[in-house]
């Protein structure tokens, strides 16, 4: 018996690879979290999407939070099972009138996730819709292998400019969130975005849950945080709990994950993988 979706939901996942929308907090509760995240941003130099990937909920109570909501955890437990692991989180960040846009991927090229059943709990702070830039599904394409090529634009926020030959941008379904609603999809389901035309700012967290039973296999070491169940695989150790906002443990893990998920992207490209 499922605890939040139907099972009409839990197999529209299944067979599209995405779900959305989906209700997390009250629009009120949504303004808040962008306050914490304009908080984030003033005492942050540089690009937060850029300075906190990976591992950004790591160094911050109220991202931690987040991503142990209880709504969140239950349909996260709907798709995958009792035991649920976080391995990270990263902002997705558009302001007003910003001409990037993140070409058609998976996130699998980026991952080293065996077997690929990270689900990824995109939560909008604000809106996300087709003026602001929302993500872009292509139903079913998580049931193929994508394949990628490399078209480096400096408009596009996907660093090497990945982008999926064999998809059909017209068959794409628009994820439309009100403030305070989030998206689910599959890490290989082919997605995107489109710039920000809208005169507000689009701002997401996308957090990465899996089952125990997935594993890193490009280094060894990978931590996650068991929030609900048990790690029953022993495939991951845990992640330091931060203490205080910009904890200082917690952002030396996040450096260091983020140094070895680029070295194993560099690699990978550097070897021709497209896949």
């Amino acid at each position: 018996m499922t605890k939040v979706l139907s099972d009409a939901q839990v197999a529209q996942y299944h067979d599209e690879g995405f779900l959305a929308p989906l209700g997390l907090v009250s629009e009120a509760d949504a303004d808040q979290l962008y306050r914490n995240f304009q908080s984030l941003e003033q005492n942050c130099e540089g690009d937060v999407s850029q300075r906190f990937r990976i591992k950004a909920h790591l160094p911050f109570p109220w991202l931690c939070d987040l991503i142990r909501h209880p709504r969140l955890l239950d349909v996260i437990e709907d798709i995958m099972g009792p035991n649920v692991l976080c391995w990270g989180a990263s902002f997705f960040i558009k302001k007003p009138g910003d001409q990037r846009f993140i070409s058609r991927h998976t996130d699998s090229f980026f991952y080293g996730t065996k077997p690929a059943e990270t689900l990824t709990a995109w939560v909008s702070f604000n809106a996300s819709d087709l003026f602001s830039g929302c993500l872009k599904f292509i139903p079913g394409s998580h049931k193929t292998v994508a394949v990628h090529e490399l078209r480096p634009d400096p408009k596009n926020m996907s660093s090497n400019g990945q982008t999926v030959v064999d998809a059909d941008p017209d068959s794409a379904v628009d994820a439309i969130l009100r403030p305070g609603q989030f998206s689910l999809h599959h890490e290989s389901v082919v997605h995107g975005s489109s710039p920000n035309k809208s005169d507000h700012p689009r701002i997401g967290l996308s957090i990465h849950y899996c089952p125990p039973h997935v594993r890193e296999t490009r280094f060894d070491g990978a931590t996650a945080m068991v929030l609900r169940g048990t790690e029953t695989a022993g495939n991951w150790l845990p992640d330091p709990e931060p203490r205080q906002g910009f904890d200082p443990e917690c952002i030396e893990m996040m450096d260091r994950t983020l140094a070895r998920f680029r070295a194993s992207t560099d690699a990978k490209i550097g070897a021709g993988g497209k896949t």
